[in-house]
């Protein structure tokens, strides 16, 4: 059990001896910090880590010398007079110091810095085992360990073509430049192996992210966001200033001060920019730089673009909002109607005359309103709000387009739509189409056609139809369904066909048939299907039936609309030939006899 302690216990110190350079003593310097380069005029100030400066006055007579004011935690401390000679450097506290680059042009250039212990170095290359005779080699430098004698290490380090033999024990180190350091961690003498790190050193790095980007601005708001500042580097960042500028808006502040940034630390500074009044939709550059400085006054910087979209200082939105008709309502069809809200906005200073346009789906009609197009001026900053109502004159799934706003701006003309309406909107009601035809519009008198009705339910109710047709003299029902009576589901088609013959001869209008609707609610209407043209032709007396058959069934076969497809075809005597023959070389004869006679009596005239 003791010698598990003992063990223990030269762990312990094993390791204590082993990393006692890890500590920040030898990372770290007490010396003078620069905090950053300030150009100030009166009344402004630098702020630093725990201090700030003011220029209070410059000296009218001497332009050369100013009037510094230093707080402390915000607390009134102390006033002092600098110059760009002489006094120009002023040392505060043994904390503070002021050097005074210049004062010109109304204006005091300054370098501040800080005196305090800081982490200037970090690991170059980490901690190395060397024996007799091994060598390491860096960037710009190379360390050889000669041997090892009673405890102490023989190192020679070349350096920038300068050689130096050094002795060490554990836990030395030694600094041979500003950016180099040797760290002696540990001495084994049992494994005679000496453990060597190098340092340089330190760098801050700058990352600028921004957040709380908006997907837009209107443009009597301010462009708002975050803009997060990371210092992903080794070593602290100093004399932090951020500087905001945009083309197509104001900064509300210019420039932002931050006094240091430790590393993996983030600063977040809000940045607000007025955008210019514009009449189009677009996006604005923000550019943001931050600039700050290590311990040395070494700079280090890093630029951002921002970009945010500003709205038209006009806009327009839409609503379309489904109400139901009431129970009441005696109309007959659809069983909901619309209500239309148009908002349109000025966000400008100035006065602007516009004119919105709303286009309804055709088979919409607006109610009590004669256009759906209004004028009118909106003052600055004035919103106006336009509502409707609108119905369908049919059933069905209907979608609506944004309206449309249009004006002028500087002789050019503008134009926006508003949002666009999502979604279909579904019409519940009634809708029956009623088709007459006839199978041919030309008829003899005794002959017989078909009348067809063709009845459709395009919604979405079951309705109940009924009709009777009534025949007017000129013809007879012949057979067919001319009445009925009964329900048509959504959806269906039902077709009638009846028969009828002509009895007198003439020119004539088929009546209009009138459909008869009720829906499921109760509610009646009425169809009614168009006149039909008809013309009756009277058999000639001098013809025999079969004759008349043959020669109706040549002119006009297309317009009979019959089952029987059968045409007649009477056989022709030799005796009829004859006749035919005999007949036809007569008139032909007759015709080439005229002629001559014609032109002889022409020509006589003519030289008469």
């Amino acid at each position: 059990m003791m010698r598990l302690i003992k063990l223990l216990l030269l762990t312990i110190i094993l390791i204590a001896f082993i990393n006692p350079v890890d500590s920040t003593a030898i990372k770290e310097e007490d010396i003078w910090i620069f905090q950053g380069s300030y150009e100030l005029g009166v009344g402004e100030r630098a702020y630093l880590e725990g201090f700030t400066v003011k220029v209070n006055e410059l000296d009218s007579d001497n332009i050369t010398t100013a009037t510094l004011l230093i707080y402390s935690n915000s607390v009134f401390m102390e006033s002092f007079e600098v110059d760009s000679g002489v006094n120009n450097e002023y040392i505060y506290d043994g904390e503070l110091k002021i050097n005074v680059a210049s004062i010109e042009n109304s204006k005091v250039s300054l370098e501040i810095y800080k005196h305090k212990s800081e982490l200037v170095w970090v690991t170059d290359i980490p901690k190395t085992a060397f024996k007799t005779g091994d060598s390491l080699t860096g960037n710009d430098y190379r360390i050889t360990l000669n041997g090892i004698n009673e405890g102490v290490a023989e190192v020679v380090v070349n350096l920038d073509g300068e050689e130096y033999e050094r002795t060490y024990t554990s836990g030395a180190y030694e600094k041979f430049s500003e950016d180099f350091m040797i760290n002696i961690v540990y001495i084994n003498k049992n494994t005679q192996e000496v453990f060597i790190e190098t340092l340089k050193p330190g760098e801050p790095q700058i990352q600028i992210d921004a957040g709380n980007i908006q997907e837009s601005y209107d443009p009597d708001d301010y462009v708002e966001y975050e803009l997060v500042v990371t210092n992903n580097g080794s070593i602290p960042l100093h004399g932090i200033i951020l500087t905001t500028e945009c083309d197509d808006g104001k900064v509300e502040l210019v420039t932002q001060q931050h006094s240091i940034l430790e590393p993996g630390k983030k600063k977040k500074f809000q940045i607000r920019v007025k955008p210019d009044v514009e009449p189009v939709t677009r996006n604005i550059t923000i550019t943001t730089s931050v600039e700050g400085y290590d311990y040395r006054g070494n700079e280090y910087n890093n630029e951002k673009d921002t970009e945010a979209t500003v709205n038209s200082y006009i806009s327009i939105e839409k609503e379309v909002i489904s109400k139901e008709k009431i129970s009441e309502d005696p109309e007959f069809g659809t069983e909901q109607y619309f209500q239309i809200n148009i908002t349109v906005a000025n966000k400008a200073n100035f006065q602007t005359a516009v004119t919105v346009t709303d286009i309804l789906p055709p088979e919409f009609i607006p109610n009590d309103i004669e256009s759906t197009e209004w004028s009118m001026a909106l003052n600055a900053g004035e919103t106006k709000s336009i509502g409707y109502f609108a119905s369908s004159t049919e059933p069905g799934d209907f979608t609506f387009e944004p309206a449309t706003v249009v004006w002028k701006d500087s002789g050019e003309t503008y134009s926006m739509q508003s949002n666009p309406i999502e979604g279909t909107f579904h019409v519940s009601g009634s809708k029956v189409m009623l088709q007459k035809e006839i199978t041919s519009s030309y008829m003899v008198v005794g002959e017989t056609i078909d009348v067809i009705l063709k009845v459709t339910n395009d919604g979405d109710k079951d309705i109940d139809i009924s009709f009777r047709e009534d025949m007017p003299d000129e013809l007879t029902y012949v057979v067919g369904e001319r009445q009925w009576h009964g329900t048509l589901a959504a959806g269906d088609v039902k077709e009638f066909t009846y028969t009828v013959k002509a009895e007198r001869a003439g020119e004539y209008y088929l009546p209009e048939t009138e459909l008869s609707i009720t829906d499921e609610n109760d509610k009646k209407d009425n169809v009614v299907s168009d006149e039909l043209f008809l013309f009756i032709d009277d058999i000639p007396a001098e013809l025999e039936e079969e004759s008349y058959e043959e020669t109706y069934n040549q002119v006009d076969a297309s317009s009979a609309y019959s089952s029987d497809t059968t045409v007649a075809d009477p056989d022709i005597t030799s005796v009829e030939i004859m006749k035919f023959l005999v007949s036809s070389f007569a008139t032909l004869f007759t015709v080439i006899a005229i002629v001559p006679t014609f032109a002889y009596l022409f020509i006589s005239r003519v030289y008469k």
